[in-house]
Parts: structure tokens; C-alpha cells; sequence
């Protein structure tokens, strides 16, 4: 059981071919007669586990995890300008949902006891390997300020009424490079009545705009940021439990829920690795070991906004939508910059 025809930029497309050809960790036997090609943008501590348990069951298997950011996946496959994944697993639901949606993916009838939500796979070619929310991260120094801000609108007043301390010590996406930054920046317009608000207070305090949780991450381990907004929860919560100093909160206004979205590739050349693995990781076996809501507040109930996947998610990769929304969005990130 889960726990919980569009114009990308063509900076996106040189960035596929050199992230997919260079950054590969290799398991497995060097012998091994068949070989599983995996393009993720989930880091790999994440997914080792189930990649060694996965080998221990196939002996005779080997696997090249390709570490590549979820906008390079997108193209990386639509393009064609390298052998396709047997399996790509991304953050940017929407991407995947639009590869699905042009026929960049091939149909999988997943085999054994799988249990998913309705919202959570679509045509039987994107698969949600994951629930995990997107929440609010502070380094614990931010306590200074007093409590901890719990929702968007707490957070907005917090940094109008700290502006000078917190002054270029905020960090989220970067929407323009960042598939998931944009996809969670879409989701927020959606949903929060105080949007709009919290954007105009990020950009007064000058924050700066990053790749990638994990980087953001990094820089509020050493200090360096005190306040990162709209993190995957799962790298936060594996950062905590190995001792950073940071704060996890999941907004009270709304948390959104993610799916890392897998699906096989239709030029992918062995779609029955691909189709195993993915099996795998839909076992209940798998499912029980990764994060769910009750590891951040146990026993609570949140206000939760699945993001589902469905062709609602294509609204925002219109080419015109898209650009006008980037548009108004660097309006108010960089306002007072």
C-alpha cells in the first residue's frame, strides 16, 4: 500500500545528454549477462537499499543508476539523443504525465500484490513509487525567532517582521531550471490563498533560488540558509535522523504530497528489467520501508493535496501558461532585488 504538445527549453536538452552520459554508479556483478539502466532524479541513498535487495533476488542482473535531474529525464527521453532508460523515475510528475501523454511510455500491468491509490497511477504507464510531502525546513537556530512558523502565512509574517536578519538566508526552487520547483510553484498557485504573499516576502528578503532539496539542504546544515521552503520530505527527514541541526514542519494551511513517478520508456532496451524493477518497488515489501506521513507527525492529521497524476497536470506545461507564469513569478521572487 502507498504511504504517503509543449515546449520545454532547450538549455534543458544539452543538460540531458551530459548528465545522463556522466554521472553513473554501477551494481552488481561486472560479469553479470544482463544489465538494468536506471535514469533517477531521486538521490541514490535513497533508493540503494531497494537496488541491493532487488540484486540480491537477481543474481544474475546488474544495474547502472543514472543520477539525472527531473527536467533532463524529460528530455533526455524525448529527444532520442541517448539509448533510453529501461526505467526513469522522476519527481516532476507533470513530465512524466506529459511523456505518458505523447507516447514516450509503454504500458505496464504491474505483476503481484500492488495497492494503489486511484490518484496515484495513470493509463498504466505512470506508476507513484511514493508519497512524501513537501514541507517547510529551518536550521534550529530559527527558534530565535520564536515558534516555528506552521503554515505559509506564519512564515510570511515571520520574515516581514525579521527582514534584516533573514536577508538573503531563505532558499527554494529555482522554477526555471528546476522541473519540481515549477511543479510545486504551479500546485501552491492552485491551492494557497496566500500565494501571492509568501512570494512577495521571499523576494524582499532577497532569497536565493536553488537547483535542488539536497543543496538546500546543505546549506541549512552549516547555517549558511535558515529557512528552505517547499523541500522533499524524505531528504529532510534522512538529514535530521543523521544529526543536522534542522527543523521539519509540515504546513498547516496545506501540504502537498509528492509521487516519485516511474515509468518504462518506450524505447527502453530492456523493458522487462525495467518492468521488474518497478514491480519491485510497488511491492509491498518496498512500500512499507519508505517514509509516510506518521514519521513527521505521528498520529496528526494534516490537511494533505495529493498531487494526482492525471492530464490536469499538462495545464501548466503549456508553452504560453508556462512562460506567463515563470513571468509573474520572477516578478515577485525578485522584487526587491
Amino acid at each position: 500500500m502507498i504511504r504517503f504538445c509543449c515546449l520545454i527549453p532547450a538549455v534543458w536538452i544539452a543538460l540531458s545528454v551530459a548528465a545522463a552520459a556522466d554521472e553513473v554508479t554501477r551494481f552488481g556483478p561486472s560479469d553479470a549477462g544482463q544489465e538494468l539502466t536506471i535514469w533517477s532524479s531521486t538521490d541514490l541513498g535513497e533508493l540503494r537499499t531497494t537496488i541491493d535487495d532487488f540484486l540480491s533476488r537477481n543474481p544474475g542482473v546488474a544495474i547502472a543508476y543514472h543520477d539525472v535531474q527531473s527536467a533532463e529525464i524529460y528530455e533526455g527521453i524525448r529527444s532520442g539523443q541517448l539509448a533510453a532508460p529501461d526505467i526513469a523515475i522522476s519527481s516532476a510528475a507533470d513530465l512524466q504525465i506529459k511523456l505518458v501523454n505523447d507516447g514516450f511510455a509503454l504500458e505496464h500491468i504491474p505483476s503481484g500484490t500492488v495497492d494503489l491509490p486511484k490518484w496515484a497511477s495513470w493509463r498504466n504507464a505512470a506508476f507513484g513509487i511514493s508519497a512524501e510531502p513537501a514541507v517547510l525546513v529551518y536550521h534550529e537556530s530559527f527558534e530565535q525567532f520564536g515558534p516555528l512558523p506552521a503554515s505559509r502565512a506564519d512564515l510570511a509574517r515571520t520574515i516581514n517582521l525579521n527582514r534584516t536578519a533573514l536577508d538573503g538566508r531563505i532558499t527554494t526552487y529555482d522554477i526555471e531550471t528546476s522541473g519540481l520547483g515549477y511543479l510545486f510553484a504551479s500546485q501552491d498557485s492552485l491551492y494557497s490563498s496566500t500565494y501571492t504573499i509568501l512570494l512577495h516576502s521571499l523576494g524582499a528578503a532577497h532569497a536565493r533560488l536553488s537547483c535542488c532539496s539536497s543543496r538546500m539542504l546543505d546549506e541549512l546544515e552549516t547555517g549558511e540558509m535558515l529557512v528552505a521552503y517547499n523541500v522533499l520530505g524524505s531528504y529532510a527527514l534522512a538529514r535530521k535522523r543523521a544529526g543536522a541541526p534542522i527543523r521539519i514542519v509540515l504546513p498547516e494551511d496545506y501540504t502537498l504530497l509528492l509521487s516519485r513517478v516511474a515509468l518504462i520508456p518506450r524505447g527502453a532496451k530492456r523493458p522487462d528489467l525495467g518492468g521488474a524493477f518497478l514491480d519491485f518497488l510497488l511491492s509491498p515489501e518496498v512500500q512499507k520501508s519508505l517514509p509516510s506521513l506518521d514519521d513527521f507527525r505521528p498520529g496528526s492529521t494534516i490537511t494533505a493535496h495529493p498531487i494526482a497524476l492525471n492530464p490536469t497536470l499538462l495545464v501548466f506545461l503549456d508553452p504560453i501558461k508556462r512562460a506567463k507564469f515563470i513571468k509573474a513569478w520572477k516578478m515577485l521572487i525578485r522584487a526587491a532585488s
